[in-house]
């Protein structure tokens, strides 16, 4: 046993020295392979299912220096999810741009005669035009259509376009990049997975709930957001004026929030100065964008409103050549349908985005998973390698998780915005497809033949249907934004029939704000045109600008009551609360800093800081900023960078 032990050790410190000497080292091309867009995306991203076929390593990748985008994930999600997440993040914004070129030159292909009408539609009922309307669809179906063709095809197209200009996006994708039949390759390639981080531009998270709690998804994390000594002699070998700038707001921000006793107290001074310059630091930079978190369901949502609502808007127009009485219960009962659905997503999407937040705050690495445990003593030892430079691990994996709940929920934070934030994706996509249905509607009002020869009173309809038109596009965001907040409102109930109940309320909330806008807008477009116009177009700008300023209010709002930052880490808070209530592994090396609301996670200073670094904190500063003299700034700042250091 003891024999199985040391070689169990051996075998530790080899793969862990591999690894350090891997990632001080750039990767050689050999060894290092990369694959393209096209690759990971190929017959529906089958690389991601569990049970994919073998694969031949040299040639779906190629060798390279570096990867443009380091794909994370975690093998316990599902393919399709994975699948429609990157189709999300990629190709539905081409698909959408193209497929609205293509409608608007239907459209003008309609209105110049080139594109006939493809039916007629009874207008004996509308007094205005009693005679019969050219039936027009040509913008929904030849825009929905290249829409959909792009949506598949432009990983493809964008290969094609590399291999011409022979300059290729390298991927990083696990299964593709690590040879998978040579169990020696395999397991260098797994060592390796630092090397190819740190040569990586950026990270993009496939983010499901299923992933902090896998430990290499953490360990890809750790190394992508290590601080090497480098970067620690770069942040120290600033400017005077910048480190004097940041210690001011640090000694300013540290009075204002301190009684007198912890100002003299000599425990805690040199880490609340840490905890105040950090902050200030961290409020005057822009958030890393090269660390990027798709939510899975975000983009499955996304793709199945574009893949499913376009179908339906066909068959809503080709109802209205065939019976126009079916037209209003038909497009009653999708509506209804559609609520529904968008019930379901808006509160899973709302749920994630507090279990995020969760995750981030509550975030151990004792509590992550892994099925070796070899491979879990492995990552514990690159982390403390990486993290602590007294290679002591519990330190290590305390800074990690330290950087981890501050730089990652930051990088949420800005980029998915708050819970009331609709993904802007999801709110081109149904924007586009009402703009291609009522293209089709302004095209039919060019084409009356009774109005053919009276120009005025083709401009004074037309004019109308467009601005009718317009407050129908804008009502998209307004109604999802509705939604978002309902679900908000409505959090998740625990009997099955508080929870039927809150749904019901929910869909019964979505579809009044549906139909009142619709109303609405109907009652605008009855009225005289020099009156029409003017309403439906500031009614159009209302809903438009109504998300905006609802995002706006739920970050300023709670910042001015607490003075904290936006609520959107109201949930992690609760339960970082949670979480320091309960002894941790790491507990008694933490010192957690609690500041109105917010939450700070501070290693202690590995040693003992003297009596004469606290003096300097002593005075009290009898005015702002301008007020501190040079030799406290400079004490400070020795203050500061001892602390660094």
């Amino acid at each position: 046993m003891m024999g199985t032990h040391t070689s169990s050790d051996t075998s530790l410190h080899d793969r862990t020295n591999t690894a350090l000497h891997s990632l001080r080292h750039r990767g050689s091309p050999v060894h290092q392979r990369g694959v393209s867009f096209a690759t990971v995306m190929n017959l529906g991203g089958r690389h991601f299912g569990p049970m994919a076929s073998e694969i031949d390593h040299n040639a779906v990748s190629f060798p390279t220096d570096k990867y443009d985008i380091f794909i994370s994930h975690t093998w316990r999600t599902r393919r399709l999810a994975k699948y429609l997440a990157l189709l999300y993040y990629r190709s539905l914004f081409p698909a959408v741009c193209s497929g609205l070129a293509v409608g608007i030159l239907a459209f003008a292909l309609q209105v110049y005669g080139i594109l006939p009408p493809l039916g007629t539609i009874d207008g004996s009922e509308s007094a205005e035009i009693p005679e019969p309307l050219p039936g027009c669809m040509w913008c929904l179906m030849m825009g929905g259509f290249t829409s959909l063709a792009m949506l598949v095809m432009w990983a493809r197209l964008v290969d094609l376009a590399e291999s011409t200009c022979r300059a290729k996006v390298s991927y990083f994708f696990d299964r593709l990049c690590i040879h998978q039949s040579d169990a020696v390759l395999k397991q260098a390639g797994i060592d390796s997975i630092g090397t190819y981080l740190r040569n990586s531009d950026s990270m993009l998270v496939l983010w499901s709930p299923e992933y902090f709690t896998r430990l290499w998804c953490c360990f890809e994390l750790a190394v992508f957001l290590e601080s090497t000594d480098a970067k620690l002699e770069s942040l120290l070998q600033n400017s005077y004026a910048e480190m004097r700038q940041a210690s001011v707001g640090a000694m300013l921000d540290l009075r204002q929030n301190s009684s007198p006793t912890d100002i003299n107290n000599e425990e805690t001074v040199p880490a609340r100065i840490a905890v105040a310059t950090s902050a200030n630091r961290t409020g005057n930079e822009t958030h890393d964008r090269k660390l990027i978190f798709i939510p899975v369901q975000v983009g499955v949502f996304c793709v199945a409103v574009l893949v499913f609502v376009f179908p339906f808007s066909m068959l809503n127009r080709v109802m209205e050549f065939w019976d126009r009485d079916l037209v209003a219960p038909f497009g009653g009962l999708a509506f209804l349908c559609a609520c529904v659905a968008i019930c379901r997503f808006c509160r899973r999407y709302t749920q994630d985005r507090l279990e995020l937040n969760k995750q981030i705050a509550q975030f151990t690495v004792s509590q992550a998973n892994c099925y070796m445990p070899q491979d879990r003593e492995f990552i514990k030892a690159v982390i403390t390698h990486l993290y602590s430079e007294t290679l002591n691990e519990v330190d290590g994996i305390a800074a990690f998780e330290h950087v981890l709940r501050s730089r990652v929920q930051q990088n949420v934070d800005k980029t998915l915005g708050s819970r009331l934030q609709v993904p802007w994706r999801l709110i081109v996509v149904v924007m586009f497809l009402a703009t291609l249905d009522n293209l089709d509607a302004v095209a039919e009002t060019l084409l009356i033949p009774s109005h053919l020869g009276d120009s005025r009173a083709l401009a004074e309809r037309t004019a109308r249907q467009a601005a009718r038109s317009f407050a129908e596009v804008c009502s998209s965001p307004a109604f999802f934004q509705c939604a978002i907040v309902t679900s908000c409102l409505l959090p998740e109930r625990k009997s099955k029939l508080a929870e039927f109940a809150s749904n019901a309320t929910f869909v019964f909330v979505c579809v009044l704000f549906g139909f009142t806008n619709i109303y609405l807008s109907e009652i605008i477009y009855e009225m005289p045109t020099l009156v029409s116009v003017p309403l439906n177009l500031t009614f159009g700008l209302v809903l438009l600008s109504g998300p905006a300023c609802c995002s706006y209010v739920s970050c300023w709002f709670p910042f001015r009551m607490t003075g904290g930052p936006s609520s959107n880490r109201e949930a992690g808070q609760e339960a970082s609360q949670a979480a320091n209530q309960e002894p941790g592994e790491h507990e008694s090396r933490e010192v957690t800093q609690w500041d109105e609301g917010d939450c700070e996670y501070v290693l202690e200073p590995r040693e003992p800081q003297g009596a004469t670094s606290m003096n300097s904190m002593a005075p009290r500063p009898e005015a702002d900023g301008s007020s501190l003299t040079t030799r406290q700034d400079a004490m400070i700042l020795g203050n500061v960078m001892s602390i660094r250091i």
